[in-house]
Order: structure tokens, then C-alpha cells, then sequence
């Protein structure tokens, strides 16, 4: 039996750890099958360069920016579910050293359009690359427009050896998902298989996806989590989807991107009261500063999934954010 230090060490731990894991493409030319009949972007390739460069650098600039400004100001570079991610991190980094702010800012030069929706899509697209500052690694970027400015709807690092498969040149534009025909699965049920083979407990095994890093990750940390607990209560992982972002077809319609926001909602149930410390993280967000019986913590989740013409759809991309959180 151990000591009520221990206890408390072992879920402030896996609240820690949880703490840290932390729309639909308009039709194509023809309407089915998303190959279009008109090869023409929607934004003229140089315009298009212009305007990914000048929105990742709002995005990268405002994300660090936890004066009241920066609110306004990721107003302006962010939509949906990253505006209320990176919303959410702002209102961390009072709590983060400068080496974790390093670590996740973005570089605002070097940036390239990857792809560009066709005329006559909506919503416009463009999907952009940049990388990570500190390390280098690439981060796919997508751009929707809305209201006449292109926004980032999606910041998503990509995973470790993860490749993009090749789209149409940015002079011909890449066709919309539109009603997925030619693809292995509709993105709507490879969003669901993805979670339900990461919740906890009981994941359900899919042969839809390929394995990944984030989905060993995640079973990995939702087992580390209820182990940490060491009987003195219950850990329970949910992951719920929420729609397509975005998304564009691979070369010659062969395959596509596709940008998917999920919401993972982590529960800690104790069977006896303790008093425990959150994670700064979490107090910070959501100014809950202890614990005794239950937390329930909420993280967005985006992920980028190539699904091909056949074979195994696969995350190549991926953003964590812890957007809200209770307790008591």
C-alpha cells in the first residue's frame, strides 16, 4: 500500500501527462468522383506563394503573442478548431520556458505551396509547408479561405518518416475530396476507425489505417496513465470526431489529403479524495489550482490522413492541444 505522497506523485503524473498529449471540401468540376474537368488553381501560383508565406507568418507570430493583441491578432490568422488551439496555447505561455516556446515555433521563411485548389472549389485551399524553427521538421499548413482572407485551419507537424505523396502542380490546382468516390474509404469512416483504435480501454484493432507513431503514442500514454494511478482510481480516454477540415486530391486524383479535427476528452475518476496540484498547463487554462476527486481534461486533436485509391490509409500529420479542462 503506498504512502498518500506517493498517490498524489502518481496522479499528479498522469494529469501531467494527459495535459501534455495535449467542414467539408466543396465539389469538384463534375460533382463525383473529384478529378474535375478544369486544371486551373484557384489562386494564381506567385499569388499563392505570397499569401501561404504571409499567413504562416501571422500564425507563427501571433501564437507567441500573450498580450491581449494576440488575441485579435489570431483572430485574423486562425479558423476553427486551430483558432481555439492556438488560443489555448497562448494562454500557456506565462507557464513555458523559453525552450518549449522554441520548441514549437514555426519558421516563417522557406515556406512552400504544395497544392492549391481548382477554380470553381469551395472552399479555396491552399496547403502549405514550413518547419519547426529549432529542428527543422516539416509542418503542413492549411489555408482556407473565408471571407476573402486565407486562414489556417490546420498546423500540423508531420510524423516521424511520414512522406506526402505527390499532388498536381500548382499551375493545373488539385481537384476537391468531393464525394470520395475512387478513394480505399470514405475520410468520414477512416476518421472513425482512427478512433476507436485509440481509445482507452478496449481499442478496436481497423485494418483501414496503417500503423503510425501517434497512434502507438497515444495507447501507449492512455496505458502509462491508468497504470500511474496504481489502482487508487480510474483512467478513461474518449476520441470524438468532428468533421473534414479540408483536404485536396493526390496526383491525378489518385488518393487524397485529408485534414480531420477530432476532440479527446481524458477522465481521472480517484476512489478515495487527495489533494494533488494540476499541471501548470492546466491551471493556467483553466484556472483550477487542485484536485481531489475527478479531472476531465478536453484536447483538440487535427490530423492529416492520406487515403489512397487503395491499400491503407495513413496519419502523416498531426497537432495536440489541451483546450479545456475541470476537476474538483
Amino acid at each position: 500500500m503506498p504512502r498518500p505522497a506517493t498517490r498524489r506523485r502518481a496522479l499528479a503524473a498522469a494529469l501531467a501527462c494527459a495535459a501534455m498529449l495535449s467542414a467539408c471540401t466543396g465539389n469538384s468540376d463534375d460533382g463525383t468522383d473529384g478529378t474535375g474537368v478544369s486544371a486551373t488553381p484557384a489562386v494564381a501560383p506567385d499569388l499563392a506563394a505570397t499569401t501561404a508565406s504571409s499567413a504562416v507568418t501571422a500564425a507563427a507570430t501571433s501564437s507567441l503573442d500573450g498580450a491581449a493583441s494576440g488575441k485579435a491578432a489570431r483572430e485574423k490568422a486562425f479558423t476553427g478548431a486551430a483558432l481555439e488551439s492556438a488560443n489555448a496555447y497562448a494562454k500557456t505561455l506565462a507557464g513555458r520556458t523559453a525552450a518549449e516556446k522554441a520548441d514549437a515555433q514555426l519558421a516563417t521563411t522557406g515556406v512552400k505551396v504544395l497544392a492549391i485548389s481548382r477554380g470553381g472549389d469551395s472552399p479555396q485551399q491552399i496547403l502549405a509547408q514550413t518547419t519547426l524553427k529549432k529542428t527543422g521538421a516539416a509542418v503542413l499548413v492549411l489555408l482556407v479561405q473565408e471571407g476573402g482572407t486565407f486562414k489556417a485551419a490546420a498546423v500540423t507537424p508531420m510524423l516521424p518518416d511520414a512522406k506526402l505523396d505527390a499532388l498536381d502542380p500548382t499551375t493545373d490546382g488539385s481537384a476537391a475530396i468531393a464525394e470520395a468516390k475512387g478513394l480505399v474509404a470514405r475520410p468520414d469512416d477512416v476518421v472513425a476507425a482512427f478512433a476507436a483504435s485509440v481509445k482507452y480501454p478496449k481499442p478496436t484493432a481497423t485494418k483501414v489505417l496503417a500503423a503510425d507513431p501517434l497512434s502507438e503514442q497515444l495507447r501507449q500514454s492512455a496505458v502509462a496513465q491508468s497504470q500511474a494511478l496504481n489502482n487508487q482510481g480510474a483512467f478513461t480516454q474518449e476520441h470524438e470526431p468532428k468533421g473534414v477540415i479540408g483536404g485536396l486530391r493526390l496526383k491525378d486524383g489518385n488518393g487524397a489529403i485529408v485534414f480531420a479535427h477530432l476532440v479527446r476528452s481524458d477522465a481521472i475518476a480517484m476512489r478515495t479524495p487527495l489533494k494533488l496540484t494540476p499541471a501548470k498547463d492546466l491551471t493556467l487554462l483553466t484556472g483550477i489550482k487542485q484536485i481531489t476527486t475527478e479531472a476531465n481534461l478536453t484536447s483538440n486533436e487535427i490530423v492529416a490522413i492520406v487515403i489512397p485509391a487503395s491499400g491503407q490509409a495513413r496519419i502523416v500529420a498531426a497537432s495536440d492541444q489541451l483546450v479545456a479542462g475541470s476537476g474538483r
